[in-house]
């Protein structure tokens, strides 16, 4: 049984939305899920700017494979945080793909998407 199941499921709801709008350079469809604080921090140029970066790292989305989670919510219990890793492959190079959300007043939002490249040198 996979941990977090419930919240799994929105975050591959989330995940699966974004490699289209990465894709598409469609930054309201990136930014869809992020609470408004958030999409103030990271802008449209912000967003391109990775974007193509991604693309000469990476090359185009392929698919990926869930590797497990970690629940980092506060002792408290006021604030229910999630953090979902999964292996990105794609047709360049591979990446870490790591995807935080929480909850507020019942609403799941993300917090953020983090690639993580897997530098791969052979000699």
């Amino acid at each position: 049984m996979v941990e977090n199941q419930g919240e799994l499921e929105i975050a591959e709801k989330y995940l699966a939305e974004m490699p289209d709008a990465d894709r598409d350079g469609d930054y309201l469809a990136f930014i869809k899920h992020f609470e408004p604080v958030d999409s103030e921090e990271f802008n449209e140029n912000a967003f391109l700017r990775d974007v193509e970066s991604m693309r000469q790292d990476l090359g185009e989305y392929k698919e990926r494979v869930y590797l497990g989670s970690l629940d980092c919510s506060c002792e408290e219990g006021k604030q229910r945080s999630l953090r979902f890793v999964w292996r990105g492959i794609y047709d360049k190079n591979e990446a870490l793909i790591v995807l935080g959300i929480h909850q507020i007043d019942g609403i799941w939002y993300m917090v953020y998407g983090i690639w993580y490249v897997n530098e791969n040198h052979i000699s």
